[in-house]
């Protein structure tokens, strides 16, 4: 993987983990562990970053077989 390739995909990490922890980490705790709640939303919420150019590309897939 080139410099450029390797500085985006840390970038792009970044970014995903920081919209995850927006949308599913409470601003304020009384302890320094996530809940059981936060955690299990905070593992969905990174996972579906991972399967969605997964589903994108079966669709396109899928379309594609269609106008053949």
């Amino acid at each position: 993987m080139d410099r450029a390739a390797a500085e985006a995909n840390i970038a792009l990490m970044s970014k995903m983990l920081s919209i995850c922890r927006e949308k599913t980490v409470k601003k304020t705790h009384s302890t320094d562990q996530l809940s059981a709640d936060e955690k299990r939303q905070f593992q969905n919420c990174v996972l579906k970053f991972f399967e969605t150019p997964n589903h994108v590309m079966s669709a396109l897939n899928s379309m594609q077989g269609g106008f053949q």
